[in-house]
């Protein structure tokens, strides 16, 4: 066993424990909540999941065990659970155990779900829900500004242990921020989510805890435009309209007015930080790019749309299955990820991630798998 390999082991079994001891011991609510807060850092991370994975099997094997989970929506949940099953049962079966390994993927956001839905379920208050929000927004924040320290195509390491090192960054040819969520668009899509969730804070914040959402709001507005993702830029550029019109009666016209010119104000700061003063700076080049098209679809996606578009009508109702290297492909590319140029060999080569979750989804678990 290699010493990356120990180390993952060891620290599966570490994990293991703390789940264990945290959920047999203390509230549920503590126990759900500050593993809910642990789960964006995947401190280890393999071809089988990460440590995400792992803490959502764990504390819910360990409630199931001790009787305190409980269950709502089974119905609409087993409907899900069979599509993804379908799918990959009809899928090809070049390769079973990948096929598996994703399976555990996909449901382990399933068990996030139902581990949500009880930490809701058993606090006091919404203002409960919001504080372990915000709670996991700062240590996201925290992370993300010392992956900054860092600087493109590298990655922070604490106190120099290799198994602790965070996520690499792009690199300086495309620099941008990756977070904790191993890739710019997720992390951006967390922001995105996160600016509208702290508005809803400010909103009900006092004194002190009001400048604390402020900040948080303005990192996050930073955390967005590091990233270089536009899909989230947009849609925040479209939503906290939205929002605020959603609010207005409780907000009213001074308020709105108030929000929408200091929201301004907030990006154009962040913006301002990032192109001056970090050298992830690729937001607004990359948004120039946004109307640039090639037999309409957008230039930047010119391989990826094609090929998830040409395995899905290869199979539309229960799709193509998992992403992975055949191994002709691998040979003839020499590289572990192969991007091919000929698309006629889409049979036999390993596909990228098209940048969109409904291609991914019709690709991956077809028509069947995605209504779900």
């Amino acid at each position: 066993m290699s010493s990356s390999a120990a180390w993952d082991v060891a620290f599966g079994i570490i994990a293991l424990l703390l789940i264990f001891v945290l959920a047999t011991s203390a509230r549920r609510v503590t126990a759900i909540g500050a593993l809910l807060v642990m789960i964006p850092f995947q401190v280890v991370d393999t071809r089988y999941g990460s440590s995400s994975v792992l803490i959502a099997y764990g504390l819910l094997a360990v409630l199931m065990l001790t009787g305190d989970l409980k269950f709502r929506m089974l119905p609409a949940l087993g409907l899900i659970v069979l599509g993804y099953v379908a799918s990959f049962v009809v899928a090809g079966q070049e390769n079973v155990i990948l096929q598996v390994v994703t399976m555990v993927q996909f449901f382990s956001v399933l068990l996030v779900f139902i581990l949500a839905y009880n930490f809701a379920r058993l606090v006091a208050n919404e203002q409960s829900v919001l504080d372990i929000l915000l709670v996991i927004n700062a240590l996201v924040l925290g992370y993300c500004v010392l992956q900054l320290t860092v600087g493109p195509g590298e990655r922070f390491t604490p106190f120099g242990i290799d198994a602790l090192a965070f996520n690499v960054n792009r690199t300086p040819h495309d620099p941008r921020l990756v977070g904790p969520f191993d890739n710019p668009g997720s992390t951006a899509g967390y922001f995105t989510l996160m600016v509208l969730v702290c508005a809803v804070a400010f909103m009900l914040a006092q004194g002190r805890r009001k400048f604390f959402v402020q900040c948080l709001i303005g990192l996050n507005l930073l955390g967005l435009v590091v990233t270089g993702n536009r899909a989230g830029f947009l849609v925040l550029m479209a939503m906290f309209p939205v929002f605020l019109y959603v609010f207005r009666s409780e907000l009213g016209p001074k308020r709105v007015t108030t929000y929408m010119v200091g929201g301004v104000f907030a990006l154009t700061l962040a913006s301002a930080i990032a192109i001056y003063f970090t050298d992830f700076d690729r937001m607004f080049s990359r948004l120039e790019q946004v109307t640039e098209t090639q037999g309409g679809v957008p230039t930047t996606r010119a391989v990826t749309w094609p090929a998830a578009v040409a395995k899905i009508r290869l199979h539309p109702w229960f799709g193509y299955g998992p992403y992975y290297p055949k191994a002709e492909a691998l040979a003839e590319s020499g590289v572990p990820r192969f991007e091919f140029e000929d698309l006629s060999t889409l049979v036999t080569a390993y596909d990228p991630y098209p940048h969109s979750l409904y291609l991914y989804l019709l690709r991956t678990v077809g028509i069947v798998g995605a209504c779900r």
